[in-house]
């Protein structure tokens, strides 16, 4: 009687058993077919070749064929028990879409982006505010080759120079030397790179992304690294942090802000002493306010007001000989430094 069971597998065997996706992220495109039937006896057999193939180039599901290359998630063999094929066996194949030796668009997602203002303070009160932003990107079902062999991973994580000649610019945006590196796009290579700065051009970088060209200020790899899937294949990610520019000068409202200035010659044993250049012109410099002049420290007896941002205020101690010495080497340009600061 002959085996009615098969011993071979051929891709007209495969039937349909389940495929999904979430339309927003195609990188979960999963497609799921079996063959059922298998004679058990040379199960083991076609385990072992089946195991051999890590990825699959356009799939066919019943006759019809799923175009593109597709990654091995999973290769389950199961017994048959039920139905006309009790006492075969089954294999189950899951695949997932794509399997990459080089990053392009196909395989490049956004995962995160967050943006935050950065502060440089020039004084307690003063500062400049700057505003980062993070951009994650991730490249996904690369292999083993194109994550090594192909130099994938050393590309992203590292600062690579590169021929002006290869770079895709437009109009202005080329190569520049305002910052020390960009990352851009290689035509000729179709992969990101790192650049250094090689030549004194437009000093306006961009990076062709999923969204199109986008133009990137001061450009930082703040890190790279890569995971492993279950399926064998790697995804690999890079964070790109920039820096607005130019800054933008704020002032924190804190009590006596400003750049207040010793106003005139004060001379020894002096008492009184007139400031300028507080921020809120009519402020109110209340009674036992301190406030510093070279390494002597002044307290204020009475409140005042100030017009126009000056104030003469009475003073203890009296003016000592270092801040005379101080002024007269600095008239004009002597600073206060409030404690209240």
């Amino acid at each position: 009687m002959a085996n009615k069971w098969r011993t071979t597998i051929t891709d007209a065997d495969w039937v349909f058993v389940k495929y999904s996706i979430n339309p927003s992220d195609v990188s979960t495109e999963t497609l799921v077919r079996k063959i059922a039937g298998i004679d058990k006896s040379v199960l083991q057999t076609l385990i072992t070749a089946q195991k051999a193939i890590t990825s699959v180039i356009d799939p066919v599901v019943d006759n019809q064929t799923y175009t593109g290359t597709w990654t091995v998630k999973t290769l389950d063999p199961n017994p048959d028990e039920q139905g006309n094929t009790a006492g075969s066996a089954d294999i189950v194949q899951v695949l997932s879409k794509g399997s990459y030796g080089f990053i392009t668009l196909a395989n490049t997602f956004l995962v995160r982006s967050r943006a935050y203002a950065f502060e440089q303070n020039e004084n307690a009160w003063m500062y400049y505010e700057r505003f980062k932003s993070e951009e994650t990107y991730r490249w996904n079902n690369l292999t083993y080759a194109g994550l090594y062999t192909n130099g994938v991973y050393d590309v992203i994580r590292q600062i690579t120079t590169m021929h002006v000649s290869n770079l895709q610019t437009s109009g202005t945006y080329a190569f520049g030397t305002k910052w020390s590196y960009a990352i851009v796009f290689d035509t000729w290579n179709w992969r990101w790179w790192s650049a250094v700065a090689s030549a004194n051009f437009s000093p306006v970088y961009r990076i062709n992304m999923p969204t199109g060209w986008q133009t990137i200020d001061n450009p930082i790899i703040r890190e790279c690294w890569y995971e492993t899937n279950s399926d064998g294949t790697y995804d690999l990610f890079r964070t790109l942090e920039t820096t607005s520019e130019p800054a933008i000068v704020k002032v924190r409202p804190l009590q006596y802000a400003g750049m207040t200035l010793v106003q005139g010659s004060p001379i020894l044993d002096d008492t009184v002493l007139t400031i300028s250049g507080l921020n809120y012109k009519t402020e109110t410099i209340y009674a036992n306010a301190r406030f510093r002049i070279g390494g002597d420290t002044y307290r204020v007896l009475d409140d005042q007001t100030c017009v126009d941002g000056q104030v003469t205020l009475n003073v203890n101690p009296a003016i000592t000989q270092a801040t005379e010495d101080l002024v007269d080497a600095n008239l004009g340009n002597t600073q206060v430094f409030w404690d209240a600061l």
